[in-house]
């Protein structure tokens, strides 16, 4: 609704006859309005001013009975270098990981025995 007039008006929305919104909108005003319709069945909303309907219209709700295919959805992922990236920065993260495992298990190696021998 909107009031492009210069003084306070009344206004209700109307859902299949019964007044469901009743109110007052000031001057200059724009006001929204939701409605729930019933599904799969014809609504007629209008809007009245005065007792006088102003703009009326039939609605119907079918959201379950969508047979067309959806829309294909845009492309929101990483770009294909991106993903490149990551992925080289893994292999190298754990080829890293593999040559410092195996250089701890060959240093410090000591030549000499840690315990000494008993000989008999």
């Amino acid at each position: 609704m909107t009031n492009v007039g210069g003084r306070i008006e009344d206004y209700a929305i109307e859902e299949d006859g019964s007044a469901t919104v009743a109110d007052r909108i000031g001057p200059g005003a724009t006001r929204a309005t939701k409605i729930n319709l019933k599904e799969d069945r014809t609504t007629t909303v209008a809007v009245t001013w005065r007792n006088e309907p102003v703009k009326s219209a039939k609605r119907k709700a079918n959201c379950t009975g969508r047979t067309d295919p959806p829309e294909s959805l845009p492309r929101t992922g990483p770009e294909d270098a991106t993903m490149f990236a990551r992925i080289a920065t893994g292999v190298a993260a754990m080829i890293t990981g593999v040559i410092i495992f195996w250089y701890g298990g060959i240093w410090p190696r000591r030549r000499d025995p840690m315990f000494k021998k008993d000989t008999d």
